[in-house]
């Protein structure tokens, strides 16, 4: 019965061989970190974590998200092209108890899936506290793969609710070409050396006009898992910040193509294949919600505490550190954004309806999250103006999605 509602799940991420991926894992973790795992990500996130969302969302009277991503810090040791960071500068961070705040707020809404982003989230070694000390929570954890040292791979052994994703753009010269020589070879060895020692991991790719036919190639994707990886994370290029590169957006037909590939595949690998945020149509042509649209179903918390809709829109009205958690998902700003969302299928509205979306954060004051957000924001916006939804149908709600 289990197995079955797991493979109900592998669904909604596109992999028919979610109970064989399952019991791959099963195998894979040492006894204790199984524990861990199974408690964390399967019966919290996936099934205690729903029930209470829903029973918040009847008394708040809006959505709730499955996950929140929080950037602890800012600093990286890279310089990646097209890095949404890049315009939010390399010194503000997060202290830890802001960081443990954050983290029982969400639970106490039943959010137990919480991202690390940065910046380099791994130059915070004291997140690893964080994370044991809320071994109910599942956590997952982006990085450039190029830090790894013995203490990180120490600590990641002792967090059986922590997955690591390693970002990617390709093979060598893709990934080197976007963030710097020699930080393919880099991640690969990161990655030998968590397989080795039984850690659990993924990779994470943005698909751009660059090397969207290639990252979901089989000649790809056998090699991520034969590094060992048991997840793989898609985002499809949305432009942000100063140093956004909007010649490398995809178009709808084109993020669409990489879907269909990627559910062709699917059934060859044992990797759970997660299609972050965006649409992608059935077997008829329609397009359907698999995850939807990020901006609004989930939130990107900066370090100084403000909260965007995404990472791509870099406005917010409120501050989680002045008025917590749950009046944040309350706010006008939020619910505006994610009936925006739902008015276009669950597309991508910072990349597809910008001027709907520059009209909100207008409309509702927002404020940048650093000093050129709304003056790159609006360019981009009178550049690509809104494109027409193709099925103008209500696109479902987070809690209609997790069930």
């Amino acid at each position: 019965m289990f197995l079955r509602r797991m493979g109900g799940v592998g669904r909604l991420f596109s992999n028919p061989n979610s109970a064989k991926l399952y019991r791959e894992i099963v195998r894979y973790l040492p006894k204790e970190r199984r524990k861990e795992f199974l408690r964390s990500w399967v019966v919290n996130n996936l099934f205690r974590g729903d029930r209470i969302r829903r029973s918040f969302e009847r008394k708040m009277g809006c959505t709730l998200p499955a996950l929140i991503d929080i950037t602890p810090t800012e600093k990286c040791n890279l310089n990646c092209r097209g890095c949404y960071a890049l315009g939010y500068g390399r010194e503000r961070e997060m202290t830890t108890d802001e960081v443990r705040l954050l983290v029982s707020e969400a639970r106490s809404l039943g959010i137990y899936l919480i991202g690390l982003l940065g910046g380099e989230p791994f130059a915070r070694k004291d997140l690893f506290e964080v994370v044991r000390d809320n071994k109910d929570i599942a956590f997952r954890i982006s990085t450039n793969g190029t830090v790894m040292d013995e203490e990180i791979l120490n600590n990641l052994k002792l967090c059986g609710n922590l997955v690591t994703f390693f970002s990617l753009e390709g093979f060598e010269a893709e990934t080197d070409a976007w963030r710097g020589e020699g930080v393919y070879d880099q991640v690969l060895h990161s990655m030998k050396v968590l397989k080795r020692e039984h850690v659990l991991f993924g990779f994470s790719v943005l698909l751009h006009r660059k090397n969207f036919g290639q990252v979901v190639s089989a000649k790809f994707l056998d090699a991520m898992r034969d590094a060992g990886c048991k997840f793989g994370l898609f985002f499809p290029y949305g432009p942000a910040g100063d140093n956004a590169r909007y010649d490398l957006r995809l178009s709808e037909a084109q993020i669409a193509e990489c879907f269909a590939e990627l559910d062709g595949r699917s059934g060859d690998y044992t990797m759970l294949f997660i299609k972050e945020g965006y649409t992608a149509p059935d077997k008829n042509g329609r397009y359907f919600a698999e995850k939807g649209c990020r901006a609004g179903v989930t939130v990107n918390i900066t370090p100084g505490g403000n909260v965007e809709p995404c990472n791509g829109i870099q406005f917010y009205t409120e501050n989680v550190f002045e008025v917590g958690l749950e009046n944040v998902f309350r706010s006008r700003f939020y619910k505006e954004i994610f009936d925006c969302v739902r008015r276009h299928d669950g597309r991508c509205v910072s990349m597809f309806q910008p001027m709907q979306v520059l009209e909100i954060i207008g409309n509702n004051g927002a404020k940048g999250s650093y000093p050129r957000s709304l003056p790159t924001y609006s360019n981009y916006a009178h550049c690509y103006p809104d494109i027409p939804s193709k099925n103008p149908q209500r696109i479902q709600t987070a809690g209609e999605m997790g069930r």
